[in-house]
């Protein structure tokens, strides 16, 4: 398989963010029963990309396994050095401004839909809960790995809770629904 995938920049950013490479292929695998998605961001693009299979390059972008179908796959991200030539509006806040922050049990609950997939919305519960939680922390918080055992609705009112901090270098959040793991998002911070 080599399929190319295109992107568009959001808000004033200049990289394509991981909701939007999550969402690009739950698009493309839209026919298959995708069950154990586990994605590896080895770091930021500006490009598009093409989905490949295996693990060969070294270059990657992203390490996917999946399994499609109850088939296990293994497939990568890698830059085509095509361009993004387009641009949407995000409003993180439309996120934060629909959800319940729990500081002591460290988590935080959407409470309302907010029109964006569930990837942007847990994406940014936790990078707010991470703010809110280490407000002296000074850095840049990266969305570097998802694990999720079973797609859900973009409306889905989860829960992301704060598991792990290993020192900063990286973080592991679970996203629950009613109570239940469905997957977990990692963040690393790059210091300013």
């Amino acid at each position: 398989m080599h399929t190319k995938l295109n992107f568009c920049f959001k808000g004033n950013r200049a990289y394509v963010q991981g909701p939007d490479i999550v969402a690009a292929l739950l698009k493309h695998f839209s026919s298959a029963k995708l069950t154990d998605l586990d994605l590896k961001f080895n770091g930021i693009t500006s490009t598009n990309l093409d989905l490949i299979d295996g693990d060969s390059a070294d270059n990657a972008k992203v390490n996917i396994r999946v399994s499609l179908n109850g088939e296990q796959k293994i497939m990568q991200l890698v830059e085509n050095g095509t361009p993004v030539e387009c641009r949407y509006d995000y409003d993180e806040d439309k996120v934060i401004a629909a959800c319940e922050l729990d500081s002591q049990n460290q988590q935080i609950h959407l409470v309302q839909n907010t029109g964006y997939t569930l990837c942007e919305n847990f994406v940014a519960m936790n990078k707010y809960l991470l703010q809110q939680l280490f407000p002296d922390e000074q850095g840049k918080w990266y969305f570097t790995r998802l694990e999720q055992k079973y797609i859900l609705p973009d409306d889905a009112l989860i829960t992301v809770k704060l598991i792990k901090n290993f020192s900063f270098r990286l973080t592991k959040s679970d996203f629950l629904l009613n109570g239940e793991v469905v997957g977990s998002v990692y963040f690393t911070m790059v210091r300013s």
